[in-house]
């Protein structure tokens, strides 16, 4: 009886992986597709466009991350220094590990840091290179985490819903008026705001079940099949509303167009409701196979790793202008993919690995 109260626990987390894995994939697309849709300067393409749709569709990959992030630790208790030692040593020996790698890099390429004292400096103000600025929004996190975590314990789903609604004014309603009515709001939302809205929106929308699930506390008035359409419908929507956007106000009216890129806007935010309950909801019935199992413990060495594999194969001459990117940015998503996985595989078997990956 115990061996199959463990089983089903862990089948409860199925999806966890696989949407970890997910994200994973749609991390080192942004990176691949992101200087078309961000630099190439004819919006009336099809080159742009396919850069632009993948660049679209991939946009939810770091709020997916912070949301599984919330959904698993919001949901269990951690004394504080076990919480502190068990976290953080977890987060920055291998942070402090890549980013030595990412500054030697650097200066060899381009002399840049010029001294320790600099690389110090650089460590400290960050990031260290461009997509290690993710290690610092998580230790924010894990810093808030213990006042957050004594909050969700007794919050109700009303008081859920009203910390959501703050986080949604106070990121999404700040930016568009900022950004388009160039008007600045006075009030301090402090807490409510930025990425804690996507730490708590994963608790949230983990931990509330479907109607047909036989789990107790908060749960949808949907089943599992019809929460997989809504999340589908959501991607689909989210995914459109970021591309066409990008589109209209960078070619007809001339303004921002990246703006909508950004993963605190309205249109990545329903994106990345969409995936979370997509995934949840649909790809939780079946065992994760082995290869799933392996991608999903080497996704933070390979989330640190890509960026110098998608550097040498560039310097090999395979980038995204290489060949259209219809065909380029699947090739070479999935290329740098299994290669930064292989590279990733092969550290963990070394000594000390683990703790680096």
């Amino acid at each position: 009886m115990q061996g199959q109260a463990v089983h089903q626990e862990r089948e409860k987390f199925f999806w966890a992986d696989r949407l970890r894995n997910i994200a994973t994939i749609l991390v080192i697309a942004i990176h691949i597709a992101a200087p078309i849709a961000h630099g190439y300067p004819d919006l009336d393409t099809w080159w742009w466009w396919t850069g632009n749709w993948w660049n679209s569709l991939s946009r939810p990959a770091v709020p997916l991350f912070v949301m599984l992030s919330g959904y698993l630790l919001l949901s269990k208790d951690y004394p504080l220094p076990v919480f502190l030692k068990k976290r953080f040593s977890r987060i920055i020996i291998p942070a402090l590990f890549w980013m030595s790698v990412y500054l030697l890099y650097n200066y060899i390429a381009k002399g840049d840091p010029a001294t320790l004292w600099d690389a110090v400096k650089r460590i400290v103000s960050g990031p260290v290179h461009y997509h290690l600025w993710f290690i610092y929004l998580i230790i924010g996190l894990y810093l808030v985490y213990p006042i957050l975590r004594a909050w969700v314990k007794t919050a109700s789903e009303q008081d859920l819903l009203y910390f959501l609604i703050l986080c949604a004014i106070g990121t999404w309603g700040y930016k568009l008026l900022y950004e388009f009515g160039h008007i600045s709001i006075g009030i301090y939302f402090e807490l409510a705001v930025n990425n804690a809205g996507y730490f708590v929106l994963g608790y949230y929308l983990g931990t509330k079940s479907a109607s047909d699930d036989d789990r107790e506390g908060m749960s949808w008035r949907f089943t599992r099949r019809q929460l997989a359409q809504i999340g589908l419908a959501l991607v689909v929507i989210g995914t459109a509303s970021t591309a066409t956007l990008s589109y209209w106000f960078g070619h007809v009216r001339g303004q921002n167009f990246n703006f909508f890129y950004d993963y605190l806007t309205p249109n990545v935010s329903i994106s990345a409701a969409g995936w979370f309950l997509l995934v949840k909801s649909a790809f939780n019935t079946k065992p994760l196979l082995p290869i799933e199992k392996d991608f999903a413990a080497a996704s933070f060495g390979i989330y640190f790793v890509h960026v110098l594999v998608i550097d040498w194969w560039a310097q090999c001459g395979y980038w995204h202008s290489k060949v259209h990117p219809f065909k380029g940015i699947p090739v070479i998503v999935g290329i740098v993919t299994i290669m930064s996985f292989l590279v990733i595989a092969f550290l963990r078997e070394m000594p000390g690995g683990k703790k680096i990956t």
